[in-house]
């Protein structure tokens, strides 16, 4: 046999191999991609803040109780209830929701007396702002809590059966012992802060109807004092 003739077999015989080896890794890569996808496909999902109200038979709900909070000056603790829930549109596409806060309990210490914020389960909380008897001067000022604003989803306001930031929210307020709520503005897409900045007044700045909002509530009675629409800036 020639020189020339073992140089091209040995080239094909390499050339042969080449192939064969880069066909089976990308039957290994196919086999491995398609063993990830399935296994995401059924691997629970974490979300937070999302609520479902729509078809309940195909959510399974598990509520649980927080960890106690000393609310400052009285003799109530604070105790916030969960709501998870698994869910899913088919056999191998779940998802789960945990810590959503959907009610809080009140417990006085003295007596040990209870009562929730909400009759049920049917709202989920974003966020709550303590407000106090006096601003905060030094780490070791004791202070009494005399209210608590509430932001609140308690509507599926987008159509998508869920109950989650993407909805409109409400600003509540409470007496620091859970008592008295009320709604003090609806329809709001976005709270941007709430602050308290006297001993008697705390500053709410929002979004309603693409509109930025100042809002100045009294303190302890948290009632509306005044409020102006921030000026927008221009482009340039």
């Amino acid at each position: 046999m020639r020189r020339s003739d073992r140089f091209f077999r040995g080239v094909w015989r390499f050339n042969a191999l080449a192939i064969a080896g880069v066909t089976v890794l990308f039957v290994l890569l196919g086999l491995y991609l398609a063993a990830t996808i399935i296994h995401e496909g059924i691997r629970p999902r974490q979300v937070t803040n999302v609520v479902n109200v729509g078809d309940q038979g195909a959510v399974a709900n598990e509520f649980s109780l927080g960890t106690p909070g000393v609310i400052s000056g009285t003799s109530y603790v604070l105790v916030p209830l969960f709501r998870g829930q698994s869910y899913g549109s088919g056999s191998i596409s779940l998802k789960r929701s945990d810590r959503n806060i959907v009610n809080y309990l009140f417990v006085n210490t003295s007596t040990n007396e209870a009562r929730w914020l909400f009759e049920g389960a049917g709202q989920l909380i974003l966020d709550s702002h303590s407000m106090f008897n006096k601003m905060k001067t030094s780490p070791d000022d004791a202070r009494t809590t005399v209210g608590s604003f509430h932001v609140v989803v308690d509507r599926d306001t987008n159509g998508d059966k869920r109950l989650s930031e993407q909805d409109a929210v409400s600003l509540a307020a409470s007496a620091a012992d859970g008592t008295g709520y009320r709604k003090l503005i609806e329809g709001i897409e976005r709270v941007y802060s709430v602050q308290q900045v006297a001993d008697d007044k705390a500053l709410v700045l929002y979004l309603k109807d693409k509109q930025t909002v100042s809002a100045l509530f009294s303190l302890p009675s948290m009632v509306p004092l005044m409020q102006s629409s921030i000026p927008k800036l221009g482009s340039n």
